[in-house]
């Protein structure tokens, strides 16, 4: 027997097919808000973005609350919520803040289906702590949310005008069993309901690509719903990532970005913005990273490059996009080291299993003559065949109008944990439009570098 947050399935190996894998990430993906979204909670882990549509909301429901109530505070504090709590794990003299006094109640309980003097029921709850009006749930119960959530009743569900949930091991939607009695009948009972209008990865667990595609899901996501009559009239599209998304949920690990396959549109500019704020705090987090030439250097030379960039993609209307052309094919290229019986010189052009392979050493390169100088904005790399990805696990991208790259604008290039396990094999990476007329690909490890493919865009 398997099983998967308290659902039991024989042993079977069937994998889930591609149409219900697609089933289940279409009701993942975000829609357009009939509200601005807001943050609320704090900078880190527990911070969530809801729409602003909070007015005459009755009560919060949080279960899982563990001992940090920053969310919870907020909701009192600020939009005068109620808001209850319930966390078996906790206890209220755990809480790093107090309670408020007649605005907050806690309960040592399991949020659970099942009866047991540990245990409280959803619906028992909200019968004994809020009678009437609508109700905001913020939920994370560790994988237990699938079995509270498909147990209650329509009526029950409706209740809440909006939920913010954190659900858990999406990975599992490849398992035929799990996508087809628990992943898929949870999503879909959901959006029966409510819209999802937020998406946000938590970068703490990896992610994966579900196979044949190239659309990658993190294995745990935060999502925000709204109720369907609340969103008559949605003129906010999504925005991945949203400007007021917290960084990362963990730090000492990269953050998480989710891809365009998330979107219906192109992806906005306060997003890529976002992406190139989030990327260069992790830098300036990292300073003992190996780097490429000096460590110092590279550190104060990258981040001064991502702020001069930065500053000039905010004063961008992102005029000029549609003449974005890929350039880099059939463009000459020179290697740092060539491995036995392979030449340094040669021609972009895909290959099986890579196109060209460096010798082993730290800061192997491959850099592309373009013929002139253009104003690169966005990267392809298609990782090696036939194993071994992880050796492209930390790449870096320096563009320069010379051809000594050492002197370039320096950027790493963010492809995902995914990229590195060999679960995605191509990866793109958008940079702030930069001229260039060399690009260099390099790794600052001590280790070979090979590729399958490599793409060039330029506007």
């Amino acid at each position: 027997m398997k099983s998967f947050f308290g659902y039991q399935f024989e042993d079977g190996n069937e994998a889930s097919s591609l149409a219900e894998m697609l089933e289940v990430f279409e009701y993942l993906k975000p829609k357009a808000s009939p509200k601005p979204l807001i943050r609320i909670g704090s900078n880190r882990d527990g911070s969530y973005l809801l729409p602003d549509d909070l007015e005459n909301m009755a009560a919060c429901f949080s279960p899982g609350v563990d001992n940090f109530k920053y969310f919870e505070d907020k909701v009192v504090e600020t939009y005068g919520i109620d808001c209850h709590m319930c966390d078996y794990s906790s206890d209220v003299e755990k809480l790093k803040t107090p309670l408020i006094e007649g605005r907050q109640t806690f309960a040592k309980k399991w949020l659970s289906p099942d009866p047991g003097e540990d245990n409280i029921e959803l619906a028992d709850w909200i019968g004994r702590e809020a009678p009437e009006g609508d109700l905001l749930l913020q939920i994370d119960i560790e994988g237990a949310e699938y079995r509270n959530l498909l147990s209650a009743s329509a009526e029950t569900l409706s209740r809440f005008r909006i939920i913010v949930i954190e659900v858990h091991s999406l990975w599992a939607i490849q398992d035929a069993a799990i996508c087809r009695e628990v992943l898929a009948p949870f999503f879909r009972k959901l959006s029966e309901i409510f819209i999802p209008v937020h998406a946000h990865p938590n970068n703490c667990c990896g992610e994966f690509v579900i196979p044949g595609t190239e659309i990658s899901i993190p294995n745990v996501l935060e999502l925000t719903y709204l109720r369907k009559d609340r969103a008559v009239e949605a003129p906010f599209p999504p925005q991945l990532p949203h400007p007021q998304d917290v960084s990362r949920n963990v730090s000492g690990k990269p953050p998480m970005f989710l891809g365009e396959e998330w979107l219906d549109g192109p992806r906005s500019l306060e997003s890529k913005v976002k992406i190139i704020e989030d990327t260069l705090e992790m830098v300036g987090e990292f300073p003992n990273e190996p780097a490429i030439l000096n460590r110092q250097e590279f550190l104060t030379r990258s981040v001064a490059t991502m702020q001069r960039r930065l500053a000039a993609m905010l004063q961008a209307d992102g005029a000029g996009a549609a003449d974005e052309r890929e350039v880099a094919a059939g463009k000459a290229y020179v290697l740092s080291s060539a491995y036995p019986g392979m030449s340094r010189k040669g021609q972009v052009a895909p290959g099986n299993p890579f196109f060209f392979h460096t010798a082993f050493g730290f800061n192997q390169f491959i850099k592309v003559d373009l013929g002139e100088a253009l104003t690169v904005s966005r990267i392809g790399i298609g990782n090696r065949l036939d194993g071994y990805q992880d050796r492209a696990g930390l790449l870096y991208c320096i563009l320069s109008t010379g051809e000594d790259h050492t002197k370039g604008d320096i950027f790493q290039l963010a492809t995902g944990d995914a990229f590195a396990t060999g679960e995605l094999l191509q990866s793109e990476v958008e940079l702030p439009p930069t001229k260039a007329r060399y690009v260099t690909i390099i790794s600052p490890l001590s280790t070979a570098l090979h590729l399958s493919d490599l793409k060039v865009f330029a506007r």
